[in-house]
């Protein structure tokens, strides 16, 4: 309710025109708030389906479905992110991608940060498991030995994770303020509040080179970045 606090007292004079993009939406339920106070331009975007599926469930369940428009997005791929973006336009945009005037983000940083995280765990599984095949295979091994490897090498591979896009080198985290920054007006405002990164911490990773930032803090802490 803090972020929609302030999208409503900072925007409360544009809520026919200020398009609002959710990073994440999960359930939907931020937009559903914002469409209830009057926000007219709503859309959320999550890269899973099933999310996306529920949101827009609850929406038409609470007849906001005409107002709010949930789509599937993995907006950390970048020709996918242009690609929808400019259909976001639609002709009006004569082939340039639609930006956002406020970006909200309730917790998806924190995910991806996660999932970095994941996939750093997942190199070292892997290599794990490389390693149990090796003895596994190895013909000077002892029969315990190789029976041992061989679980720990089925138990290894299952608990890889894969991260999206892992063919881009660019790790996950890095590349979010990239992406958020090509859906953005120059004007525009990322609401994000975060429970694994301190303050300084986000400032550091979203001020290099993109944004300019302005500290705000509502919960421990807010910050409201500008492109």
């Amino acid at each position: 309710m803090k972020m929609v606090d302030w999208v409503e007292e900072n925007y409360d004079s544009e809520k026919e025109t200020c398009s609002v993009l959710d990073l994440g939406c999960g359930n939907g339920h931020l937009l559903l708030d914002l469409a209830e106070l009057g926000f007219e331009d709503l859309t959320g975007i999550d890269y899973s389906p099933a999310a996306i599926e529920l949101a827009r469930a609850v929406a038409k369940d609470k007849e906001l479905d005409h107002i709010i428009k949930y789509e599937a997005v993995d907006f950390l791929a970048e020709k996918e992110t242009l690609g929808w973006c400019t259909q976001q336009a639609g002709a009006e945009g004569n082939g340039l991608p639609k930006k956002f005037k406020v970006l909200l983000d309730k917790g998806t940083y924190d995910a991806i940060s996660l999932h970095q995280k994941n996939k750093r765990d997942a190199d070292v599984t892997a290599a794990a498991a490389a390693a149990a095949a090796t003895i596994a295979d190895s013909d000077g091994a002892s029969k315990e030995a190789k029976e041992e490897a061989t679980a720990e090498t089925a138990k290894t591979k299952d608990d890889i994770v894969l991260a999206e896009n892992d063919d881009n080198m660019e790790e996950l985290a890095d590349r979010y303020p990239k992406r958020v920054a090509s859906m953005m007006q120059d004007d525009g405002r990322l609401l994000i509040t975060s429970c694994n990164w301190t303050q300084a911490e986000l400032i550091q990773r979203f001020s290099q080179g993109l944004y300019r930032v302005c500290r705000e803090p509502i919960f421990s802490y807010r910050n409201r970045f500008r492109n």
